[in-house]
């Protein structure tokens, strides 16, 4: 009797793993590869690889799920699509107005968050539904079609639908999607009420507004993998993890990639807490450090869950596994403000071309250049010796960084290292304080 396969894929900005396991005989193969601007091709490239390396036939994989950082990535780097949004008359600000309250209470200086979306890619439309879901102003198409048009003439690439108490009511919102697709069927549109029918303007907004943001690349990316693998001979359906460590067909995860925004770090929360367990120990922070972002979360013997995570500078009121991502992975790149401030992140050099040791022509100095730097990481023996470093090019890069701090190759990568370490030493102590842990225990 053939072996049934179950396969797990993990993508991050620089690096795509896969585990194959057969579950009759306990059997598993690791693979790790280099992450590509096609998250689709790496998985594609291991796949081949573990065809080639275990002489497995692929269609025997019975099952397939995958966590990706690529949404949760693209939102940390703001690097993804040009977004516009539709909103009732008179709250053109509520992405600008947020809660009114400063990311940091007892700091008068520090810079409020950037939106997304710039308000002149905000759009006012005469509607409105009272609190109790009546129609108090009837939705015209002509305008809708009107201010979608203009966004488009502004070269918008998604459009996020967020109406006044479409919680109670959606009718407009559907109406105006439907509308918006019918003249323009390739452009991507969301609407809050499909996405997270809950009262909090603010935060209702803002989840459609991320969900628009990623929801290109994401819907490309699935296509593609999907493509990809049955041209492989896959012929199993494609998972992807959710955010809470559930798990959503691609075709879902295409139409909410929002709902797949901390699908990677909660995966990885999920295998340390059974790790913990297994090995005794129920009171972990887990450390899921990658190419693009650092993952944190703490654990008191169960998976944490909130509805109050924090990404980049925006609040996911999405039921999620509880972490905390920044932008301070290994490819996070240094570089010094206009004062003269060394910062780390949240740019990521990715993996192509990736931080400056890997010899493919980047000259940014990263997190992972300042640990060859400094002689922490093996030129050698970097993943498990199947990929040779170059700490010529790597220094260098470091170089060029100290050049405008005064300091020399090996000071400038311990400097480096230290505001990463800051960066998620200040990310790490609120996650402590709200679950009431004190880190000396």
């Amino acid at each position: 009797m053939e072996s049934s396969y179950r396969l797990g894929v993990d993508i991050g900005g620089t690096f795509t793993d896969l585990l194959l396991l057969d579950p009759g005989t306990g059997k598993s193969h690791l693979l790790k590869v280099p992450s590509t601007h096609s998250s689709a091709e790496a998985i594609a490239a291991g796949l081949e690889e573990l065809r080639k390396r275990h002489h497995i036939a692929l269609s025997q994989i019975a099952y397939f799920s995958h966590g990706t950082t690529l949404a949760v990535n693209t939102l940390v780097q703001r690097s993804g699509a040009k977004v516009g949004v539709l909103i009732t008359r008179g709250f053109r600000d509520v992405l600008e107005l947020r809660r009114l309250r400063l990311p940091k209470a007892n700091d008068f200086f520090v810079p409020r968050p950037i939106s997304l979306v710039p308000r002149r890619y905000v759009k006012e439309v005469d509607e409105r539904i009272t609190a109790d879901g009546q129609i108090y102003i009837p939705l015209q198409r002509e305008d809708v079609v009107r201010r979608a048009q203009e966004l488009v003439n502004e070269g918008i690439e998604a459009l996020a639908i967020c109406f006044l108490h479409s919680y109670r009511n959606p009718a407009h919102e559907i109406l105006a999607k439907r509308c918006v697709e019918a003249l323009h069927p390739r452009l991507y549109v969301c609407t809050s009420a499909e996405l997270w029918p809950q009262q909090r303007e603010y935060e209702r907004s803002l989840v459609s507004v991320i969900n628009a943001y990623v929801g290109e690349r994401m819907r490309s990316y699935l296509n593609a993998l999907e493509e990809d693998t049955r041209k492989l001979g896959v012929a199993c359906r494609i998972f992807a993890t959710k955010s809470n460590g559930g798990v959503m067909n691609a075709r879902s995860g295409a139409e909410r990639p929002v709902e797949t925004l901390l699908s990677g770090p909660a995966s990885g929360v999920i295998g340390a807490v059974h790790l913990g367990r297994l090995l005794g120990d129920d009171r972990l922070v887990t450390f899921d450090m990658g190419g693009t972002s650092v993952d944190i979360a703490i654990s008191q013997g169960s998976i944490p869950y909130s509805t109050e995570n924090t990404v980049g500078d925006f609040p996911v009121i999405l039921p999620a596994v509880d972490v905390v991502s920044i932008g301070a992975g290994g490819g996070s790149i240094a570089w010094t403000d206009m004062e003269g401030v060394l910062k780390v992140g949240p740019q990521s050099a990715g993996a192509d071309p990736g931080p400056a040791c890997y010899g493919r022509g980047s000259e940014a100095a990263t997190v992972t250049d300042a640990y060859l730097v400094l002689g922490i990481v093996s030129p050698d023996n970097f993943l498990g010796g199947q990929m040779k470093l170059h700490p010529d090019t790597a220094r260098a890069a470091i170089e060029r960084v100290g050049k405008r701090l005064g300091l020399n190759s090996y000071e400038t990568a311990d400097a480096i290292l230290q505001v990463a370490t800051s960066n998620i030493y200040a990310a790490m102590l609120p996650q402590m304080a709200r679950r009431g842990v004190d880190p000396r225990d």
